[in-house]
């Protein structure tokens, strides 16, 4: 009663003040468009860059560093050209030394070289064995995902077009490397928050135009939150640059690309929920013939709570990302929540404030009969067959959710791209004519602080550990201070390829590239570049990674092992997806029972009815394995041979989202409920309940699912998925959980209380 007294005097408040408020919105709007620097200037990204300093790719990276300060590359762009049937001619391999040619002349600042195939040492490694195919490797100082990679995939492109417009007929040029990759995959990003964006604007405000038949009420949830969006959206950049400014602070707020798609399908479907509850609650009051300004007070005292509430079971969920050890995770969850914390305050006050004006006279305080008529049936159905109805639902849902419970997932950040974009096919020409390890190898880091690897000695040492490793079945060259064009161990020719080899050997370049010659690190750490026969992003690689991880874990602890007591450490993409894979996976598990936990105890709060709380948790998650077992058919059916398995991100953010922001509709139906059945008792409650509610949760469902389809127009498979699962969801949850599975459970404690 308190808590509703509060309310009520909330809203009067707002009501005599409501030019105040809406004038104050519109000021903090235009002030933080002002203030708020770009959103590409503080957002970062990448994927593996955000593991956590456990990690063997966070532990090598910084060896690494130390031990070889001057090898600069981090990541590169691979172009590639080819013949089908036929040997290149001389004039091909001159185009690729006038396309290297040009990469140099860009005087660009993250270039640290580019080799081509009369590059000393690894130049020959740059043709392929056919004599088909030669590459231009253009080393960077950039990072796998920098978001600097897209521009420079632009001037690559950029460069091939000219290439290709020299090129003799027949010869194919692609582009590919983990630079190129993670540039288009940036691109496809920001092309998926466009089209995202637009998409979610349009489906809203169709479905808007339905529900109130009224294009000048539209405005009121458009207008609300277009500004909550705009306003949250700056006020996060303006915190992610001062935390880019005070690295040390406790607060610490990081924005990726992808972020901004969140807020907006989750501001646009939440919110726009936000304001139909409580216009919905306006209009039944003006129905029973209150004043406008009257109904609008008593709208935010009956459902205000009910609001908050709803809000904060998302936010609580959100936040409890937190918990994270995965970066990317740790800082999304509690961004995106301080964005609902935003768009709860203006569907507050901003809603009210609207509704009090002119635009709260368009309102249309009648209800359709034909849809009053379909809930009071359904109503009365629920009623009379809650058991029946109960245990049909959950026998057909039931093996769905089976399915659901072991979906398989997919690592493949490659695989996230759609077969068109350039790097997809660049790799595939890589792939014909080279080892698709050659996209990025796998790196080994030793330190053996009790020994030198140089001279014969040293040499006798890698090729020690240079043997068992390629003799793995999943490795197809081994590059070390040993071996460095990476052929067999113990192999001698005197070929032309085996004069150089032994030629290279004993170069002090080839020393340098493989043997630290730093400080405390001089001839005590060495490398070897693992070239595998698998892309780096894919499970065969990884399982590659995990058999060399636990041979030199062999020899480390091997007492008769030259390499007893070393240190090993893994980097490369590989290393990194490999530590990915495993980092989520805790995450994920752990911030599941988190979620779970902190939206039932939300709940408890306000409905203060334990056993009906732990109902609704339960019917939720069961919605989502559900959702899960569908989306797994779906898109294996689709996919066919090509499908891997959902993308990895799609179980945590599809959990904490269904489960989090599936409760706003349990929360307004069992508080209404309760409230009805405190006017009418017990059974005719509930039965008004669900008659009251179910054409504006249905609407709320029908936005929600709107905003998350548009993510289907996004360029990357991963948020396809993520927007289908979720746009599923939400309608399982509208239409089954809200509509069957909660009121057949309440009429069923109705019986078993009688």
């Amino acid at each position: 009663m308190i808590q509703q007294a509060g309310l009520r005097h909330i809203g009067r408040v707002i009501e005599r003040r409501r030019r105040w408020v809406i004038a104050g919105w519109v000021t903090a709007l235009i002030s933080l468009l002002i203030l708020a620097p770009d959103w590409d200037s503080v957002a970062i990204d990448g994927d593996l860059k955000h593991l956590p300093d456990e990690t063997t790719t966070v532990r090598g990276s910084r060896l690494n560093a130390q031990a070889f300060p001057d090898d600069l590359a981090k990541s590169q762009i691979v172009i590639v050209f080819a013949r089908d049937q036929q040997q290149l001619s001389v004039e091909d391999r001159q185009l690729a030394l006038r396309t290297a040619n040009r990469f140099v002349a860009l005087d660009e600042p993250t270039l640290v070289d580019v080799w081509t195939e009369k590059t000393p040492i690894v130049g020959s490694q740059l043709q392929s064995p056919s004599g088909r195919a030669t590459r231009v490797v253009v080393r960077l100082t950039n990072e796998f995902m920098a978001t600097d990679n897209i521009r420079l995939l632009r001037l690559a492109e950029e460069i091939v077009a000219t290439a290709r417009e020299e090129a003799a007929d027949g010869l194919e040029i692609g582009t590919s490397g983990v630079a190129a990759i993670g540039g288009d995959m940036l691109t496809a990003a920001a092309e998926s928050v466009a089209s995202t964006h637009q998409t979610t604007i349009l489906l809203v405000t169709l479905v808007l135009i339905l529900i109130y038949r009224s294009p000048w009420l539209v405005l009121v949830p458009l207008f609300t939150i277009g500004v909550a969006a705009s306003t949250s959206l700056d006020l996060l950049a303006i915190l992610a640059g001062w935390s880019l400014e005070h690295p040390t602070s406790w607060l610490t707020i990081r924005v990726f690309t992808t972020t901004k798609i969140f807020v907006i399908v989750l501001l646009f479907g939440a919110g726009t929920d936000y304001c139909l509850f409580l216009t919905a609650r306006f209009r039944e009051l003006r129905a029973k013939g209150l004043k406008q300004h009257l109904a609008m007070a008593k709208a935010l005292e009956h459902v205000g709570l009910a609001l908050v509430a709803s809000a904060l079971t998302t936010i609580v969920g959100l936040t409890m990302m937190g918990w994270a050890d995965f970066g990317k995770f740790t800082y999304s969850g509690p961004a995106i929540a301080i964005c609902l914390a935003v768009t709860l305050l203006a569907s507050m006050t901003l809603v009210p404030a609207l509704l009090a004006t002119r635009l709260g006279a368009h309102v249309a305080i009648e209800s359709s009969p034909l849809a009053t008529r379909f809930w009071q049936r359904a109503a009365d159905l629920i009623l009379q067959r809650p058991g029946k109805i109960l245990i049909a639902s959950l026998v057909l849902m039931i093996p769905l959710a089976w399915n659901g419970w072991s979906v398989d997932l997919t690592y493949d950040l490659l695989g996230e791209l759609p077969a068109d974009r350039v790097t997809r096919q660049g790799t595939q020409l890589l792939r014909e004519n080279f080892p698709p390890g050659e996209i990025g190898p796998l790196v080994v880091l030793v330190q053996l602080p009790e020994a030198k690897l140089v001279g014969q000695d040293g040499q006798y040492l890698v090729a020690e550990l240079s043997r068992p490793l390629y003799e793995m079945p999943g490795i197809s060259r081994v590059r070390s201070w040993y071996q460095p064009l990476g052929d067999p161990p113990g192999t001698v020719s005197l070929s032309p390829e085996g004069v150089m080899e032994l030629t290279i050997k004993g170069s002090p370049m080839a020393k340098a590239a493989f043997v630290s010659q730093v400080g405390e690190y001089k001839d005590k750490v060495t490398r070897l570049h693992l070239i595998l026969t698998d892309e780096p992003f894919s499970e065969e690689a990884v399982a590659t990674c995990d058999e060399v991880e636990q041979t030199l874990k062999i020899a480390s602890q091997d007492p008769k092992s030259p390499w007893h007591d070393a240190r090993f450490e893994l980097i490369g993409t590989t290393a990194g997806i490999r530590d990915l894979q495993r980092v989520t996976s805790a995450d994920r598990e752990r911030i599941q029972m988190l979620v779970a936990a902190a939206v039932f105890l939300v709940i408890i709060g306000l409905l203060r009815r334990p056993l009906i709380c732990a109902y609704l948790i339960v019917t939720v998650i069961f919605s989502y394995l559900v959702t899960m077992g569908i989306a797994d058919f779906v898109f294996g059916t689709i996919r066919g041979e090509d499908y891997l398995g959902l993308d990895w991100k799609v179980p945590l953010f599809l959990f904490v989202i269904l489960v989090a922001v599936g409760q706003d509709y349990n929360i307004y139906l069992v508080s209404r409920v309760l409230e009805e059945q405190r006017k009418l008792g017990k059974r005719a409650g509930l039965r008004q309940a669900l008659v009251q509610t179910g054409g504006i949760i249905t609407s709320c469902g029908l936005i929600m699912v709107g905003t998350f389809i548009s993510m289907v127009t996004a360029q990357m498979n991963g948020m396809i998925e993520l927007g289908f699962a979720l746009s599923l969801g939400i309608l399982l949850d509208t239409f089954v959980v809200r509509t069957i599975l909660v009121p057949a459970f309440l009429a069923l404690s109705l019986r078993h209380s009688a």
